[in-house]
């Protein structure tokens, strides 16, 4: 039977599983502007008893990221560095271990100006802020050097966690945290650009590549130790007196060059084998991308048509509209609206309950209301029929823009307008 404890523990990781799984989709949508950056550091401050368990999702989706994505996990890194301090050292002990090896795997991946120069100014902030204590970090910034205390890769790496363990929890200087430098790979290192199947046949494809240069090296050894006259089947018996000892050393070479190149050919078609089944995938999945795309394209065609279209006609309408206001502005020059004064009224002295403050209420005035009728725009002089055309022409540059604003004239106007141009 399950004890309280185990149902605990089973609990616990499964929590634990979920919560990797969330950051690992909020990395996957972290970009460059503040608001997702602090968003995402709000949430890993909140959860940041799961540091250290955290901060292994955080590595891999690092490594896997495109070259230009990876210094955006450095500034999340660093806000949730900020951020935290405050609250526990959780995010502080959980990434300074990798700190060194991430900020030259970006340096490495992402050689640009702009990325050297915000990794230095990230560099410096945590210098001078003692964020990982007194420690030189200038180191950091060197793609192709070694660790901070000489050592390199595995070495560094099983020193930091033989360090570790050796130190008491309570004990630990705060000051100096454990170091550790993590060395990549190559078959482990996805591709920046590729992610799902892609990125796994890119791997395939470099396992075959391995696979084959293991196998050459078997069939050279092959060639010198595995010759037909050391395996030939009177070898034994016609073996010179005293040549009994060369003749097994022999044997005893061939048989383990051969089966070094069983071994080799045996991993080699096992790599083939599945960088075929994967590319074959990837195959299928790039043709059906293809088609269903290719069909999108051909189907947004009448959509293209059609807004072309409803562009071209707002086009018309809005110079048609620029049209009429344009020669409602000319004729209104010939026929000022004339102004009404107010007709006066009483002032009267305020009432005691009354202020100063009351709403303003515009008075009325029966001329406001009348309908203004603009004068034939033929019975004025060339004058004003010279200030509608340069409206017109500074309305619409366009010829055919201002053809369609002269169609859209009162026939008077039109007329006016066409006779005054045929005269010029």
């Amino acid at each position: 039977p399950t004890t309280s404890g185990g149902v605990r523990s089973i609990e616990l990781k499964r929590t634990m599983g979920d919560i990797a799984e969330a950051f690992k989709v909020k990395l996957a949508g972290l970009n460059a502007s503040s608001q997702s950056i602090e968003t995402l550091s709000h949430w890993c401050v909140f959860h940041r008893k799961k540091a250290k368990d955290l901060v292994k999702v955080w590595e891999r989706e690092l490594q896997g990221a495109a070259g230009k994505r990876k210094l955006v996990f450095l500034y999340l890194a660093n806000d949730v560095i900020q951020n935290s301090r405050k609250k526990g050292r959780e995010w502080v002990d959980a990434l300074w271990p990798i700190m060194g090896w991430a900020m030259k795997h970006t340096l490495r991946n992402s050689s640009d100006e702009k990325t050297m120069r915000q990794c230095e100014k990230l560099v410096n902030v945590w210098q001078d802020r003692k964020i990982f204590g007194s420690r030189s970090l200038s180191g950091w910034l060197d793609p192709g050097g070694a660790g901070d205390d000489g050592a390199t890769g595995q070495d560094a790496d099983v020193a930091a966690k033989t360090a570790a363990k050796a130190e008491p929890a309570q004990g630990r200087n705060r000051d100096v945290p454990a170091f550790a430098r993590r060395r990549e790979e190559r078959l482990d290192a996805i591709p920046s650009a590729l992610t799902g199947k892609r990125a796994a046949l890119a791997k395939a494809l470099e396992a075959v590549e391995a696979a084959s240069a293991a196998l050459e090296k078997a069939n050279a050894t092959c060639d010198t130790d595995l010759v037909d006259a050391y395996i030939a089947d009177d070898v034994v018996d016609s073996c010179p007196a005293g040549e009994e000892e060369r003749c097994k050393i022999r044997l005893q070479a061939a048989e383990s060059a051969l089966a070094a190149k069983r071994a080799a050919l045996e991993e080699s078609a096992k790599a083939n084998a599945e960088a075929a089944r994967l590319a074959k995938e990837v195959h299928e999945e790039c043709e059906s991308s293809a088609n269903s795309e290719t069909a999108e394209l051909d189907e947004s065609a009448s959509i293209a048509v059609k807004v072309a279209t409803l562009r071209m006609k707002a086009t018309r309408a809005a110079a048609k509209a620029m049209a009429v206001k344009a020669a409602s502005e000319a004729a209104g020059s010939k026929n000022p609206k004339p102004e009404i004064a107010p007709e006066p009224r009483e002032i009267a002295e305020p009432r005691p309950e009354e202020t100063e403050d009351e709403p303003y209420v515009p008075e009325g005035g029966g001329g406001d209301d009348e309908e203004y009728v603009p004068m034939d725009a033929a019975g004025g002089g060339g004058g004003d029929v010279e200030a509608l055309l340069a409206t017109l022409r500074e309305a619409a540059k366009d010829p055919e823009v201002f053809h369609e604003m002269l169609a859209a004239l009162p026939p008077e106007q039109r007329a006016a307008i066409e006779a005054h141009m045929a005269d010029q």
